[in-house]
């Protein structure tokens, strides 16, 4: 009975001591509007994926050009650094959930929020990046590609010619079947092939057949691991980037391990070797499709972007040559793709915006200098895009243009000091358009100044006309 007391009182001392940990720090809650609020400030997220947090210039240029959120690795000495230039920090948990032992996971996991949570700077959990894709991802390739080229290894030392013509016709057909989408019957002919050789194969752990197994293993990982965050870390959301890839359904299901939802998109350039978005949309406007897409996930949850800092010509390697970045043509966005890219994921919904591909660009490079500028012009704009948005009814019309128009000119009205603030982004990419913006929030007589060309415009019954360039942005502030 003494036993089972203290085991009970040094249970209790643990975790009112964790507790006592985690009772301080940045608090994050999640608005109903969907807007991040930050030690009581609804705040705009604008994120960087691994800065070098090694130089402390870099950390202040981030910190003045408006930059609030950065990705760490999950040391106190990196949550220091967050701390010096006022800058949140967020990590993944990827190493913390690896383990397949479910109480190993609970402990590292544990172990990364008692190291985390109360820090000052730090402010969201990430779970693993594109945790469901990377299912897909890894099953695909040693199936298909890898596993393939193995076996035509092993049949090119067949002595036996009959056998080997036998055997190669097989993984033919295998092959064949894969293409079609015949995973089972595709890898039941590769497991026979293997029997014939005589070996076992290096990719028993992977199937394509088997993936709904392998994606409610993953789910319960995920789930597992923000079950605990919630119940240990009450401060502090958690955070989903999905890859622009797959399923509604499955999306939403492993998107109730996270209070944020989003995806990656690198559209820049249009390119042959390129298909970043797997949408029938290939343009720059897909970032807003994809935005809309994630919003559509849940409709409750704040949505992060994760967009293009970076030309993907820098990116080497066999993980990046399926996107063709090993060919020629590529080229890095410039400062109004990144514009445009930005505020289409801000018209459609989003809540935050994170760079990733920053740590392969040279400092001294353009785009960085671009990037600067972007954060710039976000952290001038922090007050509007943090505001509420309007809850009058919008409508746009637009004149008739000489392409199919299946996009246009969509708007988003902020409400910052009273006052309707005009977001708008033109996702047409072959012309400009004339649009004619109506709503009982614009008062006849109005004054707008554009924040970019400093254009002025007045109200005239209740909508503002002007015109805007193919995947333009245009940002109207009401003047006194």
């Amino acid at each position: 009975m003494k036993k089972d007391m203290f085991v009970i009182f040094i249970f209790v001392l643990v975790t009112v001591s964790f507790l006592s940990v985690v009772s301080y720090g940045v608090e994050a809650t999640i608005a109903k509007d969907r807007m991040l609020v930050v030690d009581g400030q609804r705040t705009f997220i604008l994120g960087l994926y691994s800065p070098k947090t090694d130089d402390p210039e870099e950390l202040q240029t981030l910190a003045d050009a408006g930059f609030n959120l950065i990705s760490i690795s999950p040391n106190e000495e990196q949550l220091n650094i967050a701390k010096e230039h006022n800058l949140m920090a967020w990590t993944n948990i990827y190493s913390a959930i690896a383990s397949t032992d479910a109480e190993i996971r609970k402990q590292e996991l544990l172990k990364l929020i008692n190291l985390c949570a109360g820090h000052p700077s730090f402010f969201v959990w990430e779970q693993p990046d594109e945790a469901l894709w990377n299912i897909f991802l890894r099953n695909n390739e040693a199936k298909r590609y890898k596993e393939p080229q193995v076996i035509r290894e092993k049949l090119s030392q067949i002595a036996d010619e009959k056998l080997k013509q036998e055997l190669t016709a097989e993984l033919q057909k295998a092959v064949n079947l894969y293409s079609k989408g015949l995973w089972a019957e595709g890898e039941g002919i590769v497991s026979q092939i293997w029997q014939k050789i005589g070996e076992s194969s290096p990719f028993a752990n992977y199937s394509m057949a088997n993936i709904e197994k392998f994606k409610a293993e993953e789910w319960e990982r995920l789930h597992q691991a923000y079950q605990i965050i919630k119940e240990v870390d009450g401060k502090h959301p958690v955070w989903a980037n999905h890859a622009p890839r797959n399923s509604m359904e499955s999306l939403r299901k492993f998107s109730a391990c996270a209070d944020i939802v989003g995806c990656d998109i690198y559209p820049v350039p249009m390119h042959p070797k390129l298909r970043h978005s797997d949408l029938m949309d290939q343009t720059m406007a897909s970032v807003g499709a994809y935005t809309r897409r994630m919003q559509e996930i849940d409709p409750q949850k704040p949505v992060w972007m994760v967009i293009q800092g970076f030309d993907w010509g820098m990116l080497k390697g066999d993980v990046y040559e399926r996107s063709g970045s090993e060919q020629k043509g590529f080229r890095p966005p410039t400062l109004n793709e990144i514009r445009f890219m930005g505020f289409d994921c801000i018209v459609n919904g989003a809540r935050g915006i994170l760079f990733w591909g920053t740590h392969y660009v040279p400092r001294d490079m353009k785009l960085w200098a671009d990037l600067i500028t972007f954060a710039k012009e976000i952290k001038s704009l922090q007050s509007v895009l943090s505001a509420e948005d309007s809850t009058q009814p919008v409508n746009i019309t637009q004149d008739e243009i000489f392409g199919s128009g299946d996009r246009g000119v969509l708007v988003l009205v902020k409400v910052y000091q009273q006052k309707p603030w005009i977001l708008l982004v033109n996702e047409w990419h072959e012309c400009g358009i004339r649009y004619h913006l109506n709503s009982p929030c614009l008062s006849s007589g109005q004054k707008y100044r554009e924040y970019y060309t400093q254009t002025e415009v007045e109200v005239k019954d209740n909508t503002l006309t002007y015109g805007i360039e193919p995947q333009g942005v245009q940002v109207w502030q009401p003047m006194e």
